[in-house]
């Protein structure tokens, strides 16, 4: 990864772009994923990554589009910590009713409290297994 990208912290302007839909009226829903893992050998996606605090629900939009992106094949999976990111639950999304308010989500537990070094093997397993 080139040195200029990889010490890149996010984007002012697509932050500002998400505040700026969010003024829209009603009926406008949208979500972001935080991180999409891909691969290069072979070539897709991995795995799509959202990062919670603990504090944090699923929200009903990340529900409908969590359950679009698993019925297509694509993994889901709920990276949760608090800075200073040394301690990880991951959690897999597998499906979820959006009607109920708060919705409903059925979450497994990957990994419960680790550190880096376990963070980076499951990183690792899960892309030897796509």
């Amino acid at each position: 990864m080139q040195g200029q990208k990889k010490n890149l912290k996010g984007s002012p302007s697509r932050d500002a772009f998400k505040l700026w839909h969010k003024s829209l009226p009603g009926g406008f829903y949208a979500t972001d994923l935080d991180l999409v893992f891909v691969g290069k050998r072979p070539p897709g996606i991995v795995a799509m990554i959202d990062y919670k605090t603990p504090y944090d629900r699923v929200t009903f939009s990340e529900v409908l589009a969590y359950n679009d992106l698993i019925a297509k094949g694509y993994p889901v999976f709920i990276i949760e910590s608090l800075e200073p990111f040394e301690k990880f639950t991951i959690r897999e999304y597998l499906g979820g009713d959006w009607k109920p308010d708060p919705p409903i989500v059925n979450l497994k537990t990957v990994l419960d409290g680790v550190g880096i070094k376990e963070f980076i093997r499951w990183e690792q397993e899960l892309r030897r297994g796509n």
